[in-house]
């Protein structure tokens, strides 16, 4: 397998905190809802046409913001790991033939045309094989969504399974197990 590092300055917005005019807003937030079209030609899963639904239910706030990436930065992704997973879900993905999966960390910032750019970030789903085996894939236990949703029209964005994350300074790196993170197209709000 390849691996493709990917230190995205995009992340740099979401995980350090909200930009200036950014619309970050915890306390008032409603749920949202969008759809999107997961393109997939990377070696891992199915390749193919699927579409997705993606629920926030609430915004991860500053103050756990700070907390979670402050454990990433100083004790590493395990460490985060446990931390992301020891709070309540923020929202979940799912697609017309699967259940829900929950995501434990999302953020939102305003973008220049008026738009937003929404990450988050869970643990990827692993097989009890795939636990208990020393396979290179463990070290990758995270799973990143990052889109775009502009002001008007339909939005854009990756997919990321099989990722290591890391905290250099204000930079989150992300390496990518997989060839190349999947492709979202077609996302939009839907409530």
């Amino acid at each position: 397998m390849t691996m493709t590092t990917y230190s995205l300055a995009l992340m740099v917005l979401l995980a350090i905190g909200a930009a200036p005019g950014a619309v970050q807003d915890t306390q008032t937030a409603g749920r949202e809802e969008f759809s999107a079209i997961l393109s997939n030609i990377s070696n891992v899963g199915g390749a193919g046409i699927t579409p997705l639904t993606i629920r926030i239910n609430r915004w991860t706030s500053d103050a756990d913001d700070e907390r979670l990436l402050g454990i990433l930065r100083d004790k590493g992704q395990s460490a985060f790991l446990d931390a992301l997973l020891d709070g309540k879900s923020v929202g979940s993905i799912s697609t017309p033939t699967s259940l829900k999966y929950d995501f434990f960390y999302a953020r939102q910032s305003a973008t220049k045309d008026g738009g937003r750019r929404i990450m988050l970030i869970s643990d990827r789903p692993m097989t009890v094989s795939e636990r208990a085996s020393a396979a290179q894939s463990r070290d990758y236990p995270f799973t990143v969504i990052d889109f775009q949703v502009p002001s008007e029209g339909k939005g854009e964005g990756t997919l990321a399974q099989l990722v290591q994350l890391r905290l250099l300074g204000n930079i989150l790196g992300i390496e990518n197990l997989a060839t190349g993170p999947m492709k979202l197209s077609d996302v939009k709000k839907v409530k």
